[in-house]
C-alpha cells in the first residue's frame, strides 16, 4: 500500500516538473552617450506600456526582482517569451498611437520592469510589463 503511495507522488512530481514553463529575466546593460546640454534629442512619448503574460494549469510562477518564472503542466496560450513579447508589445503600442519606428534613432529610457504573479491551486499565472519614455535623436 505504501508503495503505491509514493509511486503515485513520483509520478506526479515527474510529470509536474517535465511539463511546460518558462523563466524570464532582464539582465542587460546598454551603454549610450548623451550630451543633455546639446539638446540632441526629443521625448517624443511618455509612459508607453507593453505587456506579456502566460497561463498554466498544474503549475505555480513566482517573481523576485528582476526574474519572473512560471512552470506547469498544461500551458494556456503561446506566451513563452515575457520580456520579449512585452517589448514588442510596447513598441506596437507606441506605432499604433504615433508613427512607424523604422528608419527612425529612437531609444527607450527610464525603463521599468513590473512583473506580477497569480497562484491558484490549479491555476498559475505570470505577467510582465514594460513602461518607458521613446526618445528621438536628431
Amino acid at each position: 500500500m505504501m508503495k503505491s503511495y509514493k509511486l503515485i507522488i513520483l509520478l506526479a512530481s515527474t510529470l509536474l516538473f517535465a511539463g511546460c514553463g518558462n523563466a524570464g529575466m532582464f539582465v542587460a546593460s546598454n551603454n549610450t552617450q548623451v550630451e543633455l546640454s546639446e539638446g540632441n534629442y526629443s521625448i517624443i512619448a511618455k509612459n508607453v506600456t507593453g505587456s506579456s503574460e502566460s497561463a498554466y494549469i498544474l503549475g505555480a510562477s513566482y517573481s523576485w526582482g528582476m526574474a519572473t518564472n512560471a512552470l506547469g503542466l498544461i500551458p494556456l496560450g503561446e506566451g513563452k517569451t515575457l520580456y520579449k513579447d512585452a517589448r514588442e508589445d510596447l513598441w506596437a503600442n507606441f506605432e499604433a498611437a504615433n508613427f512607424p519606428v523604422e528608419g527612425k534613432k529612437l531609444a527607450l529610457v527610464n525603463i521599468q520592469y513590473d512583473s506580477g504573479t497569480t497562484n491558484f491551486v490549479l491555476y498559475t499565472k505570470a505577467k510582465v510589463t514594460i513602461t518607458a519614455d521613446v526618445i528621438e535623436f536628431d
